[in-house]
């Protein structure tokens, strides 16, 4: 057969191809052998070490005819492909960044050959986000400024109370948008007063619905002095406050919070003593988190000292602390006054559990080591069970888990856009996730990609069925290419074509130049000519960018394969045997040459 007719037999149907591809005997045996063992290697050395594992990588990336260079490799794969000047970013064949990239020890280090960014990419970045939550710039203001409205709203039994205290009028406006520096006190008495029940209020008519949300969260005019009791100031005001704060924190989850909040009530009234409440890890924790200190970042001997001192003295640890939340901390436990009647006060009662309530909902306090390590578990268990956009977003941990990981707050964002977002994948530039332009978007529809990897997608490691896959396709064009080198050009030019952005590229790869140059029709001596003067007469014949269109590309292969029969029959030479006792031929002419003819003339 000829050129045209072979490259479109496997081009029409490349799953098929590669199908009769794997099972040859010997291509089955080889990537058996690499499927068991690339996840064995964990080191640079243990690669290269193993000459059959390394020579099915390198074969995977065509980069076979380097083998043995492993000297050469080796430096290429310590670079890595991180910094732009590194060794393999450095070199003009993209093959050797690409075979960097897949086989990453330089930024995954042992973890290089079982790397999966579903899984432990996600992971990280869920404890770098853990980490970092409590000192993002903004944080060391919300949280004290959120501990002082907490401890005196419900202090406030008017108008004047608000009006009176400075500190909570701020945080209060600040909350639904205003500005106290600039707002007329009067307005503002004025407003409330008005309250929110009548059409006709002040806060109604006002078109800024901001004063109208102010007035419905502190309406003394409906609640009198109630109002700062109900849900909509304890709760319904630091949560506006901390959306306003625009601060993305790890959250633990409603239903840990419900428990601890209600374990802590049954149990914090048994603590009479400071051995007590040590002795009790879980308390302790919900206690001190209360107040925006963190149990798993202290030493016992510490908290110890610090209740001991009580509040009293001036001069005590707590006293002496520049942060505030010691303070505070042991004024609310303060066994050095009140000793075993200490935790039947309303400060510990009641107080201490609202404050912890509120403030896990909003991230200001820290979730706790326990309650990290236990979603991280159920993480690392069941992510490589879901095999679809729905699987994960059924799953309520594995989904906040893994959204809260990229910097997004599952409380805030709309899961029909983070529907989108993971039904759009990254590949396609024009893709949802990436026309938002939200980079936090794009590193989430990369992570689980399930467009470009299906039902693999979170368990997807790029040095197991990437490199497999292109294993089989490279040994599926180096078979063609055994019975015809044009196909085997033809293939090669197809799978690259779409990622191809400037002619340049073309000319740094000698097969896909080879496959421009008998397509434009020009001699190989055409090679010899200045780069430039090439790149300007390839602009000339056609668009780089219309290999990216299916159509237009296939036309261009018709072209190739069909110019490429011309100057490479297929048929052989006829010998003088062949001309006496033969049938009567076409002057010479093969068939398959004039089919060649035939299909660059339909063209």
């Amino acid at each position: 057969m000829n050129t045209y007719i072979s490259y479109q037999l496997i081009a029409r149907d490349i799953p098929k191809a590669i199908d009769r591809i794997e099972r040859q005997p010997m291509v089955d045996r080889e990537t058996k052998y690499y499927l068991d063992n690339i996840g064995k290697v964990r080191s640079i050395d243990e690669f290269v070490k193993d000459d059959r594992l390394f020579k099915y990588a390198m074969k995977a990336f065509g980069l076979q005819d380097m083998s043995y260079a492993k000297a050469f490799m080796v430096k290429a794969l310590k670079e890595g492909v991180t910094d732009p000047d590194s060794f393999a970013n450095k070199l003009t064949d993209k093959r050797y960044a690409e075979f960097v990239a897949a086989f990453n020890f330089a930024k995954y280090g042992e973890e290089a050959t079982v790397y999966s960014q579903a899984k432990q990419g996600v992971v990280k970045n869920f404890a770098l986000q853990f980490e970092l939550g409590p000192v993002q710039e903004g944080f060391t203001f919300a949280e004290p400024e959120t501990s002082y409205f907490l401890a005196n709203v419900t202090s406030v039994k008017s108008i004047d109370d608000l009006m009176g205290n400075e500190r909570l009028l701020d945080y209060a406006m600040t909350a639904f948008g205003l500005d106290a520096e600039t707002e007329s006190p009067d307005r503002i008495r004025q407003m409330l007063e008005g309250g929110i029940s009548d059409p006709d209020s002040p806060a109604n008519r006002h078109p800024d619905k901001r004063y109208a949300k102010l007035v419905a969260a502190f309406d003394f005019a409906a609640h009198g002095d109630q109002a700062t009791l109900r849900d909509e100031v304890l709760r319904g005001v630091p949560k506006a406050f901390m959306d306003e704060s625009g601060l993305l924190l790890i959250k633990t989850d409603a239903d840990h919070i419900a428990a601890e909040a209600t374990y802590y009530a049954q149990n914090i009234s048994k603590v009479t003593s400071i051995s007590d409440l040590l002795s009790d890890r879980r308390l302790l924790t919900v206690a001190m988190a209360a107040f925006g200190l963190d149990a798993d970042a202290e030493s016992p001997q510490r908290i110890r000292e610090m209740l001991a001192g009580g509040i009293a003295d001036p001069a005590s640890p707590a006293n002496k602390e520049t942060d505030k939340r010691y303070a505070a901390f042991v004024k609310a436990f303060n066994f050095a006054e009140y000793g075993v009647a200490t935790t039947s006060r309303p400060e510990v009662l009641q107080d201490t559990g609202r404050f912890y309530v509120v403030k896990s909902e909003l991230g200001l306090s820290k979730p706790s080591n326990a309650w990290f390590q236990a979603e991280t578990a159920y993480y690392q268990a069941n992510i490589g069970k879901v095999q679809s956009v729905d699987d994960l977003m059924a799953d309520k941990r594995l989904y906040n888990y893994a959204i809260a990981s990229f910097g997004l707050d599952p409380d805030k964002e709309d899961r029909a856009t983070i529907r989108k977002v993971l039904e759009s994948g990254e590949a396609d530039p024009a893709s949802f996730a990436n026309k938002t332009g939200d980079k936090r978007y794009i590193a989430l529809a990369k992570a689980f990609d399930f467009t470009a990897h299906g039902e693999g997608a979170t368990t997807y490691n790029a040095s197991r069925q990437d490199v497999v896959d292109k294993y089989m396709r490279q040994t599926l064009e180096e078979d063609a290419g055994n019975s015809n080198e044009g196909v085997r050009l033809a293939l090669y030019f197809e799978r690259k074509a779409a990622g191809l952005t400037n002619w340049y590229e073309v000319l740094a790869d000698k097969a896909l130049a080879t496959v421009v140059r008998t397509a434009f029709g020009l001699p190989e001596s055409f090679a010899a000519a200045d780069i430039d003067r090439q790149v300007k007469l390839f602009e000339s014949k056609m668009k780089i960018e219309d290999f990216a269109d299916p159509a237009k590309l296939a036309k261009f292969m018709t072209r190739f394969t069909s110019l490429y029969e011309i100057n490479n029959p297929t048929s052989p030479a006829l010998n003088a045997a062949s001309i006496l006792f033969a049938q009567p031929t076409t002057m010479g002419v093969s068939t398959n040459l004039l089919m060649a003819m035939q299909q660059l003339r339909s063209r």
